[in-house]
């Protein structure tokens, strides 16, 4: 069983309901989903030759991750609970598929960690001043302070 199976089974039993996930997502940052998300987008960036790189920097980057998804998911909230226009999101929501909703939320991470050093993302990282300050004793921390 891999570490996607396992989490959508470990989160169907305690969740019924998309809304009440969702709720607890947006004010858990040590929530299981993001734990096992962390380990998960390892285990698929170790296979991506493009992105092998990023595999070591999870645990770095975690963080603005988990606060980039909590903001989304409370900035669009409302428009995913009377949405516009559907999105995988709202689709799940919609028929409260919750093993369906903690797939696309652990893709998500995936996503979210990728945009960090997509230069069309809304909040891209500069990359050379991401390693800069990872090549600098105690670089981790100055780099997470700079970013939050």
């Amino acid at each position: 069983m891999n570490i996607l199976e396992l989490t959508t089974n470990l989160l169907t039993k305690k969740y019924n309901n998309v809304n009440v996930l969702l709720k607890d997502l947006a004010s858990n940052e040590e929530h299981a989903l993001f734990v096992f998300a962390k380990d998960f987008a390892r285990e698929i960036l170790s296979k991506d030759e493009k992105w092998h790189w990023l595999t070591d920097k999870v645990d770095d980057l975690n963080n603005l991750v988990i606060k980039q998804i909590q903001d989304f998911i409370k900035k669009y909230y409302l428009q995913v609970l009377f949405p516009t226009k559907l999105n995988k999101l709202t689709i799940c929501l919609q028929t409260n598929n919750v093993k369906a909703a903690v797939k696309w939320l652990m893709q998500r991470y995936i996503n979210t960690l990728k945009n960090l050093f997509d230069k069309r993302s809304s909040a891209p990282i500069d990359n050379f001043t991401f390693f800069y300050f990872n090549s600098l004793p105690n670089g981790e921390e100055l780099i997470s302070s700079s970013l939050a």
